[in-house]
């Protein structure tokens, strides 16, 4: 089974059942996966109204990678008032084991996501810069889409200085082009890189790329619990993405209250 996470703000009420949209959402028992999407986003967001959204089967295009197309296709026939208003997805795949064709088809239904209101996280990946037995890095993919926001992980170093953790998929997207509200703080970042000596060698990577990730949060030491039994020291970006979630699924709330609009697409306000 293949799960997706969403959750969305209301108006503070008693916390509800979660609901399961999705032909993969009812019927097993949630794994390691999917239970610390449904913990922590909650623990981020306390309060909040959530559900779980599950598909099954794979892409069309390649037989191990999963059927997002399903969910988007989903989403898009869902009515505003019924589609989340925030999305955390700890799933991905190699960026280039997806054909173009379904990644632009995709990144439409992304555009089309962030333009109604909803803001859509995806975990970075799990493979630090992955090129083994590769000529470049390999970006992750959707995390390398232009139209989502992409959450890394951190942890915490002796003396308790926060730091990238080494497991956290990073870098360069090899097809998407560096969009103009990241153009600056990237800038910045590949010179304070360059000035230490600290970046890869520039063949390994697409240096105009889409960067990514765009934020990152606490991805190690994690207690999950999952069929009655505590699970200690869980980690990945599968971790980060549903506690930042969380938090952004307040702000939502709390912007909705006040009778304003949901956040959409992040990224150009959190890079502003």
């Amino acid at each position: 089974m293949d799960a997706f996470w969403s959750a969305y703000g209301v108006d503070g009420a008693a916390e509800p059942a979660v609901a399961l949209v999705g032909d993969g959402a009812a019927g097993a028992r949630g794994g390691v996966e999917s239970m610390l999407d449904i913990e922590y986003v909650n623990a981020g967001g306390a309060g909040i109204h959530s559900e779980f959204w599950g598909f099954a089967g794979r892409a069309p295009d390649d037989a191990e990678n999963e059927p997002f197309m399903k969910w988007l296709y989903t989403l898009g026939n869902t009515s505003d008032a019924a589609a989340p208003k925030v999305f955390s997805t700890s799933y991905g795949e190699d960026e280039d084991s997806t054909s173009r064709e379904y990644a632009d088809r995709m990144n439409a239904e992304f555009m089309k996501a962030g333009a109604r209101g909803i803001s859509l996280l995806y975990a970075s990946g799990d493979e630090g810069a992955n090129c083994e037995g590769l000529a470049r890095f390999a970006p992750e993919w959707p995390s390398s889409s232009p139209y989502v926001t992409a959450v890394g992980g951190t942890t915490y170093a002796a003396g308790g200085a926060e730091t990238a953790a080494s497991l956290s998929s990073g870098g360069f997207s090899a097809r998407w082009a560096m969009p103009a509200w990241q153009r600056d703080a990237v800038g910045a970042y590949v010179a304070a890189g360059a000035g230490v000596g600290g970046l890869p060698a520039a063949r390994l990577y697409n240096a105009t790329g889409r960067a990514y990730p765009d934020v990152a949060a606490q991805a190690e030491g994690y207690v999950v619990v999952c069929d009655g039994q505590t699970l200690p020291g869980v980690a990945g970006t599968s971790c980060a993405t549903p506690a930042f979630s969380g938090v952004v699924a307040l702000l939502v709330d709390r912007r909705l209250a006040a009778g304003k609009s949901a956040l959409g697409f992040l990224n150009p306000l959190l890079y502003s």
